[in-house]
């Protein structure tokens, strides 16, 4: 699926206001040999001050008419992500009918493997 640029703004929007403490959003609107479709992603830093800091990343894109979101360490979800290129997907959400959903999805889905990682005393 590919969008217009009123849509594209909309969309990017809604990511910022769902994700509001990532960065450098960017976005692709074309088919080819790295995206389906439309992909916009955000970027969390952590520890920036430090000499190779971690970046993560979420990444909302499109497959026909679906929507999937993604968490990623090192770069951005696309086609071609490896973790024989640095980078590894940690979390991804099956496809939904809207932006909305997914990311509805892939926070309940950090917030389960948070949790995995936490002791409630």
């Amino acid at each position: 699926m590919l969008l217009t640029e009123p849509e594209i703004q909309q969309v990017l929007d809604q990511a910022k206001a769902a994700f509001p403490n990532l960065i450098n959003w960017e976005y692709n609107n074309e088919k080819n040999e790295e995206y389906f479709g439309f992909s916009m992603w955000g970027e969390f830093v952590q520890n920036p001050e430090v000499l190779m800091p971690r970046s993560f990343f979420i990444t909302l894109d499109t497959y026909e008419d679906k929507w999937q979101g993604c968490l990623t360490i090192g770069q951005h979800s696309y086609l071609w992500s490896s973790a024989d290129f640095g980078d590894a997907h940690l979390l991804d959400t099956e496809p939904s009918e809207t932006l909305e959903k997914a990311i509805t999805v892939l926070k309940a889905k950090m917030v389960e493997l948070l949790a995995a990682f936490s002791v409630v005393v």
